[in-house]
């Protein structure tokens, strides 16, 4: 009898061990879940908060550090800190969150630190969809400047006034572009070419359209981003070619849309460059031509 009481009691006391050891990891699973869900929540906030800023670097860094910083406080992190790089074309966003632990206060842990970085840049538009088919030669652009998009006659090189054949020649293909914008995508170091001749039928309806399908009273100082009055347009290396040839891309530019001057072969197209972000594939490497895409680095 003596034997089975002593082996009751040592049955007893490995089971409290056992359930004490049981309890204590179940503890540490949930300090340790706490910990984990309070980290996910930081990189959500620090990925967030930073595309929340690189939208508007390069041009507004103090602004973009300022709106990094009010997103992470409207997600209820008040600690964090913004750093502004690379010719104020990167942000990077740390935050941090100190953590109570509950359970694990009987070990003697107490509180942890959790954090979280992010990194994003705005770098140039190296691909893009729905150009219209005017090339300009690259150049210095400023901020709301007007530009000629398309020569008229006498102005151009050797027959070419700045019309590029994209995915067809012809001027049905050529017209089409203009009011819909070349459907395939374009690249940085593709090459395209030109369409000879002043085209200037096609031209002044493709224009024309753009501008009387705009209906929401869009300026270049006050315009929506799916104003059909605001193109994107290849930048070329050249144009300095005779008769129809090919051209080499080295950027993108956005610009909205003027009008159209001059009578018969004389006529051209006029734009207001723009700084834009638009969605497509970045370059930091490119040549910068005003039209950015952002994308998470870190």
């Amino acid at each position: 009898m003596e034997l089975i009481k002593e082996e009751k009691g040592s049955i007893m006391l490995l089971l409290c061990l056992a359930l004490t050891v049981l309890m204590g990891i179940a503890a540490l699973a949930v300090d340790v879940g706490n910990l984990y869900s309070v980290r996910t929540r930081l990189v959500n906030t620090a990925d967030s908060a930073a595309l929340a800023g690189v939208a508007l670097l390069p041009k507004n860094p103090a602004e973009a550090a300022t709106t990094a910083k009010e997103f992470a406080q409207k997600n209820g992190v008040s600690d964090c800190q913004v750093s502004i790089e690379n010719d104020n074309k990167k942000i990077t966003v740390t935050v941090q969150q100190q953590v109570p632990y509950f359970f694990a206060r009987a070990l003697g842990f107490t509180t942890e630190m959790v954090n979280a970085i992010a990194a994003a840049q705005v770098a140039p538009l190296s691909s893009a969809t729905g150009v219209i088919p005017f090339g300009i030669e690259k150049q210095k652009f400023v901020f709301h400047q007007l530009y000629t998009l398309k020569e008229g006659g006498g102005n151009g090189y050797s027959g070419n006034y700045g019309a590029l054949a994209l995915g067809g020649t012809g001027a049905s293909n050529y017209l089409s572009n203009i009011i819909y914008g070349y459907q395939g995508t374009l690249h940085v170091g593709d090459w395209v070419s030109t369409e000879p001749g002043n085209m200037s039928g096609p031209t002044s309806t493709g224009v024309n359209s753009r501008i009387n399908n705009s209906t929401d009273g869009s300026t270049y100082n006050n315009y929506s981003k799916n104003c059909s009055r605001v193109v994107t347009v290849p930048i070329l290396d050249s144009l300095d070619v005779n008769g129809r040839k090919d051209v080499e891309i080295v950027g993108f530019a956005k610009f909205f849309l003027q009008g159209v001057g001059g009578q018969g072969n004389n006529n051209y197209v006029t734009g207001y460059f723009l700084e834009e972000l638009a969605d497509g594939e970045g370059d930091s490497t490119a040549q910068d031509f005003g039209l950015r895409s952002t994308k998470l680095i870190q």
